[in-house]
Formats: structure tokens, C-alpha cells, sequence
């Protein structure tokens, strides 16, 4: 069968605040707002925002609600050439949440409200859709399509990548099923007592998975697969930080973009290694502008930055103007 799509996300839309503050406010305090945009979130859908923007072709499956945030994060995706022919609209609040960026820790926190659309089920999911696509990527949080697009995978020969962020019910028998397994520090600690990274990614490989990754964050990554493993510090990008919101997401989508496109092939010939540097590279060009999706660079991007260490704004400016007024346009 033709591919059509080179990664299908599966996941619920979710509206995001990102809100850049000088500190948390202690009770009965206050704090300084520095800056603010409107933005799509989610981890499998921001990952597909970064694999279109590096030039992958994208679908996604999930729900949304018909409030003005459902049809902003479908039309978010449009903006960005992902397919949107089995995203659904229902009636009712898309999932909504407030990102807190502190300037002074370069930490992060969250406000979620949960929406009032159900999950995208089994019978939403088109295998046909799924065949035509080289790989899915889906997030840790069980639902029904979740289920079925990995088993229509399964029966097409389409890769599978999965975000392994949060411990959920169900979320290691999915993870046994992926092909290619980035899992945060949280679901690795729930899998393994020590900090032997290398080690356990590569015992890991024995229960299904062909390339087994942990993000750490500030500490950077590490990973395995059939030919070896790697330990790769973060990212120094010689720019400020301002926001890490999402950073695991745009890593997910930037290392699934180089592994199908250079791993191995000329002229990159990349190795596992080369691809979560690529990976990192992306997430960290992301996190220098506030929001998950603002800063994630297009393929010359991060090409140069790689070669020279230039991080060219030009258009990252112009979305950061776009997205700061984007619910009231």
C-alpha cells in the first residue's frame, strides 16, 4: 500500500495558556507576568506539529471539543499541514491548561481542567487511514483508539513510537508493544530501582522494543538499541532558556523524524546517537521562546545550529507574535 503519511498521531486535542512569571507566588502574594500566548498542546500532537515543521507528512486521530479552543487546536494543526480528516469535533469543553514558565528556577508547572469530550474509541479508528502510514505515535494515556491504531499497526507493518511520560493503567503492556520506546524519568523509575540508563534500556530491548530511550531532562538522555547505547549530556545551547514546556514532545517528534529519515542513510548515515542529538537539538531550540510549539525550527533551522550554533528567529518571531493574539484574531 502507498504511503500516504509518513506518522498518524493518536491522542485528544488539548488548549494550552503558557504564562512566563518571574516566580511562583507564595499564598497571598503576587508575582510579575513577563509574557503570555495561546497555543495547542498535548504530547502526541505537539510531537506531529514538530515533525511537520522539520517536513514529515502528518495525520492525526483524536477528539476535540466544538468550543473556540477545539477549533483553534484543530485549525493549529491545518496551520501546520497535518491532516485533520479524523480529528472530531464533539459538543462539549476541550481539555484546557495553564503552563507556568519561572524565569528565575527554569522550572515549570501546570493547571489542567479536564475537558468534557470522551476519548476517541476503537471504532474511530480507520486502518486503512493507519496502513497508509510508515509509523503512529501515541502517548502513554490509555483510550480506545490508542488500542486499536497500535493493533491495526501491528497487522499493517507500521512502526510504532511511543511517548511514555506518565504511568497510567495499561501503559506497560503499550510499551512492550512499541518499536520505538522514549519514556520519561517517572516511567523509568517505575520499571527500574537504580540509574543505570544504558543498562536497563538495553535489557528493556528484550521485551519487544527495537530502540528503548529515557529523557532526564537537564541531565540530557540515554538509550539503546540492536547495536549499541548511548548517554548524551542536554543540550547546551548557548542561549537563555525560557520555557520547557513541551520539550519531551518536540524530542519525541524530532527523533522519530531523523530516525525514519537519516538513520543509517547518506548522506547522515545517522547512528541512534546522532538521531537523539538531532532530537535534542530541536528541543532545546524550542524551549529558547516561550510556549511548547513556538520555537520548534523547520529542518534549515536546526541543520545550521547544528553546524554553527546560530539559532536564525526570523520566523519563530512571527509566530510568537501570531500566538500571543491567536484566541482573538
Amino acid at each position: 500500500m502507498e504511503k500516504n503519511f509518513d506518522v498518524i498521531g493518536v491522542e485528544n486535542l488539548i488548549m494550552d495558556l503558557a504564562l512566563q512569571i518571574n516566580r511562583l507566588p507564595a499564598t497571598d502574594g503576587m508575582s510579575w507576568l513577563k509574557d503570555y500566548c495561546w497555543q495547542s498542546g498535548g504530547n502526541a500532537a505537539s510531537a506531529i506539529v514538530a515533525l511537520a515543521r522539520l517536513g514529515a507528512r502528518c495525520g492525526m486521530i483524536g477528539t476535540t471539543g466544538s468550543d473556540p479552543f477545539g477549533r483553534f487546536c484543530r485549525e493549529d494543526l491545518e496551520r501546520h499541514g497535518v491532516d485533520v480528516s479524523h480529528v472530531r469535533m464533539q459538543e462539549g469543553e476541550t481539555a484546557f491548561c495553564i503552563c507556568l514558565a519561572e524565569e528565575e528556577t527554569q522550572g515549570r508547572s501546570f493547571l489542567g481542567k479536564m475537558g468534557t469530550v470522551q476519548s476517541a474509541g476503537g471504532e474511530e479508528v480507520d486502518e486503512s487511514y493507519i496502513a497508509r502510514s510508515r509509523a503512529i505515535h501515541l502517548s502513554s494515556i490509555p483510550s480506545g483508539a490508542a488500542q486499536s491504531a497500535v493493533a491495526c499497526a501491528k497487522r499493517n507493518g507500521v512502526l510504532i513510537s511511543l511517548d511514555a511520560g506518565g504511568v497510567f493503567p495499561g501503559a506497560l503492556e503499550l510499551a512492550k508493544q512499541a518499536d520505538i520506546l522514549i519514556m520519561s524519568e517517572t516511567f523509568y523509575h517505575a520499571l527500574f530501582s537504580d540509574n543505570h540508563y544504558e543498562e536497563n534500556c538495553r535489557s528493556f530491548l528484550s521485551e519487544g522494543p527495537g530502540v528503548v530511550i529515557v529523557t532526564l531532562g537537564k541531565r540530557g538522555c540515554a538509550g539503546a538499541d540492536g547495536e549499541g547505547s548511548f548517554t548524551l549530556p542536554a543540550f547546551d545551547c548557548g542561549y537563555p532558556i525560557v520555557d520547557t514546556t513541551g520539550a519531551g514532545d518536540v524530542f519525541h517528534g524530532a527523533f522519530l523524524y531523523a530516525r525514519l529519515e537519516r538513520f543509517g542513510k547518506p548522506p547522515c548515515r545517522y547512528t541512534l546517537k546522532d538521531c537523539a542529538r538531532f532530537a535534542s537539538a530541536v528541543s532545546c531550540i524550542n524551549c529558547t521562546t516561550l510556549g511548547g510549539r513556538t520555537g520548534i525550527p523547520d529542518l534549515y533551522m536546526v541543520d545550521r545550529f547544528l553546524k554553527d550554533g546560530i539559532i536564525d528567529k526570523t520566523d519563530i518571531a512571527s509566530r510568537k507574535e501570531f500566538y500571543k493574539n491567536a484566541m482573538f484574531r
